[in-house]
């Protein structure tokens, strides 16, 4: 008799032994707090049948089949830029502007490609046949792409921006064209490049940049000139 209740004891500890190896370690379960841990165990040992079902397949929405939007983005700065226009004979003069706001919309074609368009307005003066000064509305109205390239070993909100495109500048004023020797006057193509630094400020929607920028009318314009300055302002992405 007592062989026999040595040898139940014994299968009955070999049992629990095994049951308690079959439940999982969660030890490493770093997603589980301890509440979840012991009421999944919990449920392990009480030996509940798993209730008996299917999956059903949720059509998609059209939110589900539409394409993610790609970031777009706003930018207000202020330009300070000097215009150097081509007199003949290898000659140039320098013509003095004004500091002016330049506003670009622009969105994402890739993560690091971007395109932009906008407009800019400052006021130059230029030179008359007869000794004075006129001063002329200066509008710009840019087009382009810009690369946003993150150096090695830097943040992803830290980058270089290489910009490229062509615009059309357009100069008014009460003077005529027949006061100067080279008018301004009128619409004027040119192609522009900037290089630049832009950071995004952390957990935020906003960015800063500040840049180089110039632009050079092309070859066929009967008046040719060329302008370089630095551009500084904020990005606004949604």
């Amino acid at each position: 008799m007592k062989k026999a209740l040595l040898t139940i004891c014994f299968l009955l500890s070999c049992a629990a032994s095994a049951r308690a190896e079959s439940l999982p370690n969660l030890h490493s379960q770093a997603a589980w707090g301890e509440k979840e841990k012991k009421e999944f165990l919990g449920f392990l040992k009480s030996n509940q049948a798993v209730p008996a079902g299917q999956v059903k397949q949720i059509a998609a929405g059209d939110d589900a089949r539409r394409s993610p939007s790609k970031a777009r983005y706003a930018s207000l700065a202020l330009v300070s830029d000097m215009m150097i226009l081509d007199a003949g004979g290898g000659r140039t003069k320098t013509e003095t502007t004004t500091f002016g706001p330049k506003l670009l919309a622009g969105g994402h074609i890739f993560s690091w490609v971007r395109y932009y368009s906008g407009i800019k307005y400052n006021r130059v003066g230029q030179e008359k046949l007869d000794g004075t000064r006129a001063h002329l509305s200066h509008i710009e109205v840019p087009l382009g792409l810009e690369l946003a390239l993150i150096p090695l070993g830097t943040p992803h909100t830290r980058y270089f921006l290489l910009r490229g495109g062509v615009s059309e500048h357009y100069f008014y004023g009460s003077a005529k064209k027949s006061d100067f020797k080279n008018p301004l006057l009128g619409w004027r193509p040119a192609w522009n490049l900037g290089l630049g630094y832009e950071w995004q400020f952390d957990n935020s929607n906003w960015r800063f940049h500040s840049l180089a920028e110039g632009y050079r009318t092309f070859s066929a314009s009967s008046t040719r000139f060329y302008g370089l300055g630095l551009t500084a302002g904020f990005v606004y992405t949604f």
